[in-house]
């Protein structure tokens, strides 16, 4: 037993060493007085690990030599690629090994989830190791501001009108403000709010002065990706640990960040935009006719180079980066315009010049530009990077030393020879699951393939699905290629008499079902009322897509996935067009390199689904993978699912 102080207000406790040096609680400012201590037991360690004093549970092997890798690969100034599954405990044993070396961390993930993750296991490290390391959650404007004029905007638009407001001093929350010593040394986007209103502060601005001086920095992909967002919140990354989290989509992730849009729709806004300030909008008229031109009822593909040359001719330019020079001057009278009309300071003229501005500025042979309608008709180009290495890279060379961490990477060598990071070591490492808790089984009677996608193969996976469902207790999660294949299943499903019931109530074998909602409110609640029906004795089936809300980031611990059926291998669409010129792209940069990144992504896509199952230590799952194709690539499928062995089931069921 050890003691700690327990605030009676807001609930949150103390280390002794916090309570000594300041009796004030750091979240509310409450005095905590003698009689709030109380006795607890360390959380996790039944002994102290003295090679890794801040690790704030009992180790096992496993995480041992994850953390000894990173100490000496990391700390070293090398790159590591490491490979564990999911409730491996990655996260704290990233922070236990590189918080004592002494470098600032800057730790990218993806989801919010994941951020409060991080933040939690530093607050456990303080309380367990009576340290006082410090972290801040740098987010959008759309997260941290107070503003409602901001906070509704997208994130290059608010932070204009941010400037605008600002120096308008129409803003009620300072800018500008020293860090009080009741500020929490962990910083969560809830407490950077709640600080915020209570010292009349920006939260945004307030989260910034924190990270001048903090251990950690905890941020969107986007922040480090992105070199203009990077300089202009002043994250400098020489010096600093890089920790990529669920870095299994980065390369997707970067290649977005070097990717933007020019529709019909901003090109109409801008147009207005300059009759409001008596300014010339004839070459909103000459875009408008070029992508008018460009775009048919298919969608249409062509080189970057292309792109850019047709963009000149259209401006009647040498150079993109001169026309948008000259325009730098009307941007700032829109915006002041829209300021005296106290309308929101956006400036859709801007946008177009900063999409000119990449088009000039980039390898114009990595993109590909990209000519469709939308759904609403209005006519757009995007212009798309297709290669990861180029936002990935450059800040992997400029950080001190940099982890890519991921429980679904594999195969782990192609993944970094896409990233183009030849010096990186790479590791995998064993699950810490007892193995006899994995149970796989590979059914090669069924397949997606669209070749054999009917009716009959429909009603063959129902039954197939039939006998094993019985067989696993409480929750079952079922995967689809596609949301419109999933819906055609529960229909020809509940034809057969497989699933029975009325749309709003039905059963698999005497289980709930229920589906995936296609917006994220409606998927909220769909998931608490399946996990509460797990619960029950009868038990639950949710249905949903590969890739989707719940394939990836979402966790289902213990009775909430007893069983993953992921029905068919979600490849991506061969036939798109953006998907094709990525393939090419790739295999002329190495033969054969594009298949066999299309392959990787789909079964990277089946491994993250698999990995919401085992979720802890004394976890367990039954994995069924119904498509011939995953015997064909069991090196593809993560080797803690094939770790107790596979069963195949042939032609018909035993």
């Amino acid at each position: 037993m050890y003691y700690a102080f327990l605030c009676p207000k807001c609930g949150i406790s103390h280390s002794i060493k916090e309570y000594s040096d300041n009796k004030f609680c750091r979240i509310c400012g409450k005095f905590l007085s003698y009689r709030d201590r109380i006795e607890v037991k360390k959380r996790g360690r039944a002994e102290k690990n003295i090679e890794w004093p801040l690790f704030p549970y009992k180790p096992y092997n496993q995480q041992l030599e994850f953390m000894n890798d990173i100490k000496n690969i990391v700390g070293n100034k090398g790159i590591l690629i490491a490979e564990a599954c999911n409730g491996f405990g990655k996260t704290v044993s990233a922070l236990a090994s590189l918080l004592p070396i002494g470098h600032k961390i800057i730790y990218v993930t993806r989801t919010h989830e994941q951020v409060r993750q991080v933040l939690l296991e530093v607050e456990r490290i303080n309380q367990n190791s009576e340290s006082t390391f410090s972290a801040v959650n740098l987010a959008s404007r759309q997260h941290l501001c107070l503003n409602e004029k901001c906070r509704s905007l997208s994130a290059l638009d608010a932070s204009e009108a941010c400037r605008l407001l600002n120096e308008a001093k129409k803003c009620p929350f300072k800018k500008e403000s020293g860090l009080s010593s009741f500020i929490p040394s962990v910083l969560s986007i809830q407490k950077l709010r709640s600080q915020g209103r209570v010292r009349r502060v920006c939260p945004y601005f307030l989260a910034r002065r924190a990270a001048e001086n903090c251990t950690l920095i905890v941020a969107p992909y986007q922040y480090v990706f992105n070199e203009k967002i990077r300089s202009s919140i002043k994250l400098e990354l020489n010096d600093k640990f890089l920790v990529f989290d669920e870095a299994h989509n980065a390369d997707q992730i970067s290649q977005d960040v070097l990717s933007d849009t020019l529709s019909e729709r901003s090109l109409d806004i801008a147009r207005k935009e300059l009759e409001r300030v008596e300014s010339s909008n004839i070459f909103i008229d000459d875009l408008e006719v070029y992508l008018k031109r460009k775009v048919s009822g298919n969608i249409v593909t062509e080189s970057g180079f292309k792109l850019h040359e047709e963009l000149k001719n259209v401006l009647k330019v040498k150079k993109l980066t001169s026309f948008t020079d000259s325009l730098s001057d009307v941007v700032d009278k829109i915006r002041n315009y829209k300021v005296q009309q106290e309308d929101y300071p956006v400036c859709y003229l801007n946008g177009i010049l900063k999409f000119l501005s990449l088009v000039e500025s980039s390898p114009s042979n990595s993109y590909v530009a990209v000519f469709k309608r939308t759904f609403y008709g209005f006519n757009r180009v995007d212009y798309k990077c297709l290669d990861p290495s180029l936002a990935i890279k450059p800040v992997i060379e400029e950080a001190y030393g940099s982890l890519i961490m991921s429980g679904t990477l594999s195969p782990i060598q192609f993944f970094t020879e896409i990233l183009e990071l030849e010096k990186a070591q790479t590791r995998t490492y064993t699950a810490i699951a007892n193995p006899e808790n994995v149970h796989t089984i590979i059914d090669t009677s069924v397949t997606t393939r669209f070749s054999e996608r009917n009716e009959r193969m429909i009603q063959r996976y129902g039954e197939q699905i039939s006998q094993l469902i019985v067989k696993i207790p409480n929750g079952v999660l079922i995967f689809f290629p596609q949301r419109k294949f999933m819906m055609d299943c529960l229909k020809v499903w509940r034809r057969r008499g497989i699933i029975i019931g009325s749309e709003a109530y039905l059963t698999f074998k005497g289980k709930n079902v229920f589906v995936e909602g296609a917006k994220a409110d409606e998927n909220r609640r769909v998931v608490e009322e399946y996990k509460k029906s797990t619960k029950s004795q009868k038990g639950a089936v949710l249905c949903g897509v590969f890739r989707g809300r719940n394939a990836e980031g979402s966790n289902f611990p213990y009775e909430e996935a007893r069983g993953i059926f992921l029905i068919g291998v979600p490849y991506a669409n061969y036939s798109d067009p953006v998907m094709r010129a990525q393939i090419q792209y790739l295999n002329e940069k190495k033969s054969r390199m594009g298949e066999k990144w299309y392959i990787m992504d789909a079964f990277r896509a089946a491994n993250q689904a698999m990995g919401r199952g085992i979720r802890h230590r004394d976890d367990w799952c039954n994995f069924i993978l119904m498509d011939k194709r995953y015997q064909r690539h069991q090196n593809l499928i993560s080797k803690w699912v094939l770790s107790n062995s596979v069963q195949k089931i042939p032609n018909k069921l035993a």
